[in-house]
């Protein structure tokens, strides 16, 4: 039977490469409004794709109605972008915009949300296949409003045996919005991601330079799992 989960050096690796990706993000962001973003620390799970719909329930308040953006990833690393966020979140947002209040409505929302969710996916999932030395596409993002998790329709519950889930937290605690994002990718994504060897190798030239991992990159060539390599 195939491994598809991840060991923790494996998912400290991933999350270290997706602290990168996130940075490009929040400058992205931070441009855009002119304020201050925050992406929390991502957080990485592999659950049964039959438990997603759980997951997301316990994770995300659907009281009141929410905006659904999904965008599909495409190439070694596929999968799908998700980015929820509350009406009242989304409605600030799309303030920022220069939309007054009382003229605002639901298109104009989706269609800033859609923007907002273009941004977030082209900056980390290229970010991250960049440092993984691969390339992705994407499709053009959808949107809808949801006010229960029950009407979550999602390929991932139907298509998958394990979903891994990457998610962080957007903040723009000064304007009051808060969405989270959610970077669902498949069985054979999760495989590719263990079958990259030189993953160590990348994250630590992220964080000493090139020049100062040549000696240890040397040493590393002949392992064949990324279980081998101790982290301190």
């Amino acid at each position: 039977m195939i491994n598809i989960e991840l060991t923790e050096d494996e998912k400290d690796c991933l999350q270290e490469l997706m602290n990168v990706a996130y940075g490009s993000a929040t400058a992205a962001i931070t441009e855009i409004f002119d304020a201050f973003a925050k992406l929390s620390i991502p957080t990485i799970k592999i659950i049964n794709a039959l438990d997603l719909k759980d997951y997301l329930a316990k994770e995300l308040n659907f009281k009141d109605e929410h905006f659904i953006a999904s965008q599909q990833i495409n190439g070694p690393l596929n999968g799908e972008n998700m980015f929820i966020i509350d009406k009242k979140s989304a409605t600030n947002m799309s303030i920022k915009f220069c939309f007054s209040d009382d003229e605002i409505s639901n298109e104009d929302i989706s269609d800033i949300t859609l923007e907002i969710t273009n941004i977030l996916s082209s900056s980390t999932i290229s970010k991250l296949a960049e440092n993984m030395e691969t390339s992705v596409s994407f499709s053009a993002p959808t949107i809808k409003t949801i006010n229960s998790i029950n009407q979550l329709n999602n390929i991932f519950i139907s298509n998958y045996e394990k979903v891994i889930i990457i998610s962080t937290k957007l903040e723009f605690d000064d304007l009051n919005i808060h969405g989270e994002l959610f970077i669902l990718t498949t069985d054979n994504s999760i495989l590719f991601i263990k079958e990259k060897k030189q993953l160590g190798v990348l994250l630590i030239e992220q964080n000493w330079g090139v020049e100062q991992c040549v000696e240890l990159e040397n040493k590393i060539r002949s392992i064949t799992s990324i279980d081998q390599i101790q982290w301190e």
